[in-house]
C-alpha cells in the first residue's frame, strides 16, 4: 500500500513577497500580472487570505481590484523567475525525504514515502515533519495531504488550507470515498462538475451507478475512466519521480539520541536497503542526520567502487564525525549512495 504526501505552498507568489518583505505581513497582499496596455491593466495572479477576504481573487480584473482594495491592499508585480528560484530551493528541502518526488508546479509536490515508512502513522509523522521543516528552513507556510494515492492526498491538501495538515489512512478510504463530493476531484472544474450535477453525479461513488454512455458523452473515455478508478478505489498512477542519480534510505528512530549504540543498527539497514536498490555499485556514500530541530546534517566520502561490506565501516566513520562535530540529538537517519557505476566486470562485457 503506498503512502503519498501532497504539499501545497499557500497563496505562493503572495507569500513568498511577505516572507522577503515582513512589513506586508497580516495585511491584504495581491500579486498582479501587468498587461502593459494601459498603467492599470492586467489581472490577479494572486492574493492571501487577507486580501481574498475583501473579495480579491485570482484571475480577477485588475481595474476591479483596484476598486476593491483601494487604499486596504498592496499591490505587486508578479516576479517570476524569483520565484521559481524560491521554489527550487524549497522542493530541494523536500526531496531530502523521499527519492520519489513529482514536481506538479511551481507550488505543488507529491512525495512517495513508501519506503521510507514502515506504516501510514509513520508517513502521517513524516508528513508534519515536511511541512515544520518548510517553515522553519524557508518561512513557507504549507498545506498537506497524505493517503493512499496521489488524487485522495491531494484533495486533502486542498481540505487542509490555509496552513494545515490533513490525512485519511487506508482503513477510512472506502468511506471518504462515499462521501467525496465530485467537484473537489482534481481536473473536474466547475463547468464539467456542473454538468455531472445535472446528470445526477454529485458524489464520486455516483459514477459507479450513472450511465456510461451519457457519462462519456460529458467526460470522454479518458476522463471517465479516470473517475471511475478512483470511485471504486483502484486509482495507482504513481509519483513521477524525477531520474535517479542517488539512491537512499532514511529511517526514524525510536527516540532523539545521539548514542551510536543505537543509530549504528539503523544505519547498518538503511545500507542494506539502498544497496539492494542501487543498479549498480556507488562510488560515494553520505551519512545524513535530521536531528532533534529538524535541522539537516550530512557527512560524505568518496572512491572508486564502495562495496556493501566497506560501506558500514564508512558509514561508522561518516557517523562518528557527525556526533564529534554536533552536540544535538538524531531524530532520523540515512544513508545515500551516489556515483553508481554498473556491476558488470570486464569478464561479463567481453563474455570471457
Amino acid at each position: 500500500m503506498p503512502f503519498i504526501i501532497f504539499v501545497d505552498f499557500d497563496y505562493f507568489y503572495a507569500q513568498v513577497e511577505e516572507i522577503m518583505n515582513p512589513s506586508i505581513r497580516d495585511k491584504p497582499v495581491v500579486v498582479c500580472v501587468y498587461s502593459g496596455r494601459t498603467e492599470n491593466s492586467g489581472a490577479v495572479a494572486t492574493s492571501n487570505y487577507i486580501a481574498r477576504s475583501l473579495g480579491i481573487k485570482s484571475g480577477m480584473p485588475l481595474p476591479q481590484a483596484l476598486k476593491v482594495g483601494k487604499d486596504k491592499a498592496i499591490f505587486l508585480p508578479i516576479r517570476r523567475d524569483f520565484y521559481k528560484e524560491f521554489s527550487d530551493r524549497v522542493m530541494k528541502t523536500i526531496s531530502s525525504y523521499s527519492d520519489k518526488m513529482e514536481i506538479a508546479s511551481i507550488d505543488e509536490a507529491y512525495i512517495d514515502v513508501t519506503e521510507e515508512c514502515d506504516n501510514f502513522s509513520e508517513a502521517v509523522a513524516l508528513a508534519g515533519e515536511i511541512k515544520e521543516k518548510i517553515f522553519k528552513t524557508h518561512g513557507m507556510k504549507a498545506s498537506v495531504g497524505v493517503s493512499v494515492n496521489k488524487v485522495i492526498a491531494k484533495v486533502l491538501g486542498d481540505m487542509a488550507k490555509p496552513d494545515g495538515l490533513k490525512y485519511i489512512d487506508p482503513e477510512h478510504v472506502e468511506g471518504f470515498l462515499d462521501t467525496l463530493e465530485i467537484n473537489k476531484i482534481p481536473g473536474i472544474g466547475s463547468v464539467l462538475s456542473s454538468r455531472l450535477n445535472d446528470a445526477g453525479v454529485h458524489y464520486i461513488r455516483d459514477i459507479l451507478r450513472a450511465d456510461p454512455s451519457g457519462m462519456t458523452e460529458i467526460l470522454g473515455n479518458a476522463k471517465y475512466n479516470y473517475l471511475l478508478d478512483i470511485a471504486e478505489n483502484r486509482y495507482s498512477k504513481p509519483v513521477e519521480e524525477r531520474v535517479r542519480k542517488n539512491f537512499g534510505r532514511y529511517m526514524t528512530l525510536q527516540e532523539n539520541t545521539r548514542n551510536p549504540d543505537i543509530i549504528l543498527p539503523v544505519i547498518r539497514k538503511a545500507v542494506d536497503f539502498a544497496y539492494e536498490k542501487a543498479p549498480g555499485t556507488p562510488g560515494e556514500i553520505s551519512v545524513i542526520g535530521i536531528m532533534e530541530d529538524l535541522d539537516i546534517v550530512s557527512r560524505s566520502y568518496s572512491s572508486g567502487r564502495i562495496t556493501k561490506e566497506n560501506a558500514y565501516t564508512i558509514a561508522n566513520t561518516l557517523l562518528n564525525k557527525i556526533l564529534v562535530e554536533d552536540d544535538r540529538n538524531f531524530r532520523r537517519v540515512g544513508i545515500r549512495l551516489g556515483r553508481i557505476t554498473n556491476n558488470e566486470s570486464l569478464d561479463d562485457f567481453f563474455g570471457v
